[in-house]
């Protein structure tokens, strides 16, 4: 069963070029994508972008501004983050593989970086997946309005060839993932616990508690097992210090 393009959420975290961001609105309108997130846009004026999205103002102007990517993506069961450099531990997909398990599991939330440096560590960590397009090593780095293009292009042809607008009623789903929101809970509640233990006395990398979180963003947790999850931490946090 074809999912709903109506739905797939792209985000773009950081933008800083206005016409990038009207090549952006194009390129989604052309393969019949429209929801947009910005999260902390450093664009200013957008008289460019309104120049670049030729036909593509209604997705322009339905734009929506977060201040976090947690904000932006708090909704979403299926997460994936884009960049050339994946951390170390990440599943890797590739756009047509990416395209291959929303036929499976539902719409993605796709997040783009901005233009100068990408994502960050803690961004990629904080997925269930992140995708690279499969790139020449003379230049590993495409433009942003581009990344975006190849990945609405093969949402849209998978898309099409899972039925398109002839798809028959969806078929009984499976349990969902857990929004990302109900995972940053998670997240919170192992650090508060691992902040009362002898572990916070090493010394660790910046993102370890997003490393440890990490297997259990690529496993899709349900959000009644996150749930089990966070009673069981919470009662390993009222155990009696010895």
């Amino acid at each position: 069963m074809a999912f709903l393009l109506a739905e797939t959420h792209v985000v773009l975290v950081r933008p800083q070029g206005a016409a990038n961001l009207g090549a952006v609105a194009r390129a989604l309108k052309n393969f019949g994508l429209s929801r947009l997130t910005l999260v902390d846009s450093r664009i200013g004026s957008l008289v460019d972008a309104r120049r670049m999205a030729v036909h593509a103002e209604d997705v322009l102007a339905g734009a929506r501004a977060c201040a976090s990517l947690a904000e932006a993506t708090a909704g979403a069961t299926w997460l994936v983050a884009t960049t050339d450099a994946p951390p170390p531990g990440a599943r890797v997909l590739t756009p047509r593989q990416l395209v291959d398990e929303s036929l499976r599991r539902g719409a993605p939330t796709i997040v783009f970086g901005g233009e100068q440096h990408g994502l960050e560590p803690g961004e990629l960590l904080r997925c269930h997946a992140v995708a690279t397009i499969p790139v020449a090593p003379q230049q590993t780095s495409l433009n942003l309005a581009q990344a975006v293009c190849v990945f609405a292009a093969e949402l849209f042809a998978g898309w099409l060839a899972a039925g398109g607008w002839a798809s028959a009623a969806p078929a009984p789903a499976a349990a969902a993932p857990a929004p990302a929101e109900l995972m940053h809970r998670l997240e919170a509640a192992l650090a508060a616990l691992l902040q009362e233990s002898a572990w916070r006395d090493a010394s660790r990398p910046k993102h370890a508690i997003a490393e440890l979180l990490q297997p259990l963003w690529r496993a899709g947790l349900t959000e009644a097992e996150v749930r089990l999850w966070l009673v069981a931490l919470g009662r390993a946090g009222q155990l009696p210090r010895r």
